[in-house]
């Protein structure tokens, strides 16, 4: 296996952050990723609720079965040393692969930490239970080989999940029989099968979305030590009471302070807004049934039960704190205020999101980690490889641009031009011709005849030209189809790889073979 690094299509903002812009870092309490930043965070006091929050975390993964190196990282995580954190929503089998990526991340930075700078952090995995965008989660996307195209494959694709996915509860055949259709697509090897009698076994154990998703994630990492936090658990809520009681208590202050903050963060960072919300309470009530963002209207708080007090929705709270759950903006903030985070890497959209809540973070009094970008993975295997040493292809965020150009070169090139010349030279002169016709005098009244006789004769020519074009194309289309596997296959619709196809689809890495790099990582292997 070889490994590449490239610049790929960085943003102006990314590029800066990567830099280390000191008015950048404005927004991130000028932390890096460097041994001042680790030093200064790593040496902050444990939050008073470490122990019971290992405690609900090694209770949620025992059903799993520990493995040493977990159970040896959670008792580093009690004793209050930091995490390197990372989440995600439950997608389908771990998928999109960026999924895997992400987790990969946070192993690598783990790793460097220790031996670069001698701190022993944990790395925890963030499941978003309380998500309910079904309709993200509930899909991934295989190359068909055989058919040189990519395939979208399903669960359940017309069901309409309005609760939390931890509340969710999968069907089994159904689960089974999409299994089957992702495995038979990535290859249907002794690998695969192997793996599909264990996930089998997952699907006929478990019964939530999220449960099946976390079994997959301990699977994949249990020996890389990796904490899989549920955000969901209904332990996790009862922990976080005093802390949704203090964000709907502050809800006025906190709403005022992101969006402050976000207008100064992109005046700075010239960039747009990336959250996007109308609430000014930045929490969800109803993660049971009909996940609903609160709103505080005339001294009362719109919820999915109708309007209350904060009297009663404090007693919510307290009595059902599972059926609360948080919203992009406060996500952040509960997280910081569980953990104590060494690091947390997140996509590019995420850093920005941090640098958005910058303000929030501050008029809280809570800090902030060391933010840093998930390192981006794509596979390159030897066909691809072959395929753009062929066409003079390089992997870049040009490559659709490129792809196209070789296309066109290639059938400018086997087109005769001369005989599409010729083509138009003689409709030209027939259309002369009937022109001709069509002026003699006393031929006005059969005009309409003349003139739908040589439209017939045009849609003639124009269906001459179209077939020989067509042929020209057919004549090519080994060629042309593995122009476009190349694209398909690394840049799948314009994006990256990682962010369209299955896990599965690709061999696995091993973390200790990366080290962390903010550019585009290649694996290159058979």
């Amino acid at each position: 296996m070889e490994i590449e690094c490239l610049n790929f299509g960085q943003d102006e903002f990314t590029q800066r952050f990567t830099d280390r812009d000191q008015e950048t870092l404005t927004f991130y309490e000028h932390l890096s990723y460097d041994e001042e930043s680790l030093k200064k965070v790593w040496e902050r006091p444990a939050h008073a609720h470490t122990e019971e929050l290992a405690d609900i975390i090694e209770d949620e993964m025992s059903r799993y079965g520990l493995s040493g190196e977990q159970r040896e990282n959670l008792e580093r995580f009690r004793q209050g040393n930091r995490v390197v954190i990372g989440g995600q929503q439950a997608g389908l089998f771990m998928s999109p692969s960026y999924i895997v990526h992400k987790i990969i991340t946070l192993l690598v930075l783990v790793e460097e930490v220790r031996e670069n700078h001698g701190y022993e952090a944990v790395p925890v995995f963030w499941v978003a239970g309380e998500d309910h965008d079904f309709d993200e989660v509930n899909h991934t996307h295989v190359y068909d080989k055989t058919h040189r195209r990519r395939r979208k494959i399903a669960y359940k694709p017309n069901l309409t999940v309005p609760m939390s996915l931890g509340f969710y509860k999968y069907d089994r055949e159904d689960m089974k029989a999409t299994l089957d259709a992702v495995i038979q697509e990535c290859g249907d090897s002794g690998f695969l099968n192997n793996k599909k009698t264990r996930i089998v076994e997952m699907i006929d154990t478990h019964e939530y979305w999220t449960e099946l998703f976390h079994a997959l994630v301990h699977d994949v990492f249990k020996e890389e030590g990796l904490l899989i936090f549920n955000a969901h658990s209904s332990a996790v809520r009862a922990l976080e009471v005093p802390m949704f009681k203090t964000m709907i208590e502050r809800h006025e202050e906190i709403d005022q302070a992101f969006r402050s903050g976000q207008e100064a963060f992109g005046t700075a960072c010239n960039l747009p807004p990336m959250i996007e919300t109308d609430t000014n309470v930045h929490l969800f009530t109803g993660s049971e049934e009909n996940r609903t963002l609160l709103m505080h209207e005339d001294g009362r708080f719109a919820t999915d039960k109708g309007a209350v007090s904060k009297k009663e929705l404090l007693g919510r709270l307290e009595e059902t704190p599972e059926t609360f759950s948080n919203n992009v903006v406060t996500r952040p903030l509960m997280q910081e205020m569980l953990f104590n985070t060494l690091i947390f890497a997140g996509g590019g959209a995420e850093v920005k999101y941090w640098g958005e809540l910058h303000a929030a973070f501050r008029d809280m009094d809570v800090p902030m980690p060391i933010i840093v970008k998930r390192m981006e993975i794509i596979h390159e295997d030897m066909r691809l490889r072959k395929l753009m040493d062929k066409y003079d292809l390089e992997v870049s965020a040009r490559l659709h641009e490129d792809v196209e150009h070789r296309k066109k070169s290639l059938v400018d090139d086997a087109t005769d031009a001369s005989f599409l010349k010729e083509v138009d030279e003689i409709q030209g002169r027939l259309e002369s011709d009937y022109a001709g016709v069509a002026e003699v005098p006393g031929r006005k009244n059969h005009r309409h005849l003349i003139d739908a006789n040589l439209k017939a004769h045009q849609k003639q020519f124009d269906y001459l030209k179209r077939r020989y074009q067509l042929e020209v194309r057919r004549t090519l289309r080994h060629q042309l189809n593995d122009l476009e596997e190349v694209a398909e296959r690394i840049l799948p619709g314009g994006s990256l790889q990682e962010r369209v196809y299955h896990p599965w689809m690709f061999p696995g890495i091993e973390s200790s073979t990366l080290s962390y790099t903010t550019q585009l990582t290649i694996v290159k292997g058979v």
